[in-house]
């Protein structure tokens, strides 16, 4: 579950200004952070920029410590997953390689 709302609380940063710093509406937002959102990487990545975090930290339970394992399948390429930097860094490599427009 993102956590967006309540990082944005915290920072005393209201939803409009996030979209602010998105460029995008302040309906698109809410659209995005809404139980029925499904926000993209590309998204993901947006707020993460908007708010300077990384995409991890956006959400709940987020702890470096938690052991995570398994595998994640991207453009048909299957990663290892031990810890929260193995995905950290399957998200680095990938925004690298990914063109943007």
């Amino acid at each position: 579950m993102l956590r967006v709302k309540s990082i944005c609380k915290k920072r005393g940063i209201t939803l409009k200004e996030l979209a602010n710093r998105m460029d995008v509406s302040p309906e698109t937002v809410t659209r995005m952070l809404s139980s029925n959102g499904n926000p993209t990487l590309s998204t993901l990545e947006s707020i993460a920029n908007a708010l300077d975090l990384n995409i991890y930290e956006l959400f709940d339970d987020f702890n470096m410590d938690v052991h995570v394992k398994g595998y994640l399948e991207v453009n048909q390429e299957i990663h290892k997953v031990n810890n929260f930097k193995d995905l950290e860094q399957i998200y680095l490599n990938l925004k690298s390689t990914t063109p943007t427009n």
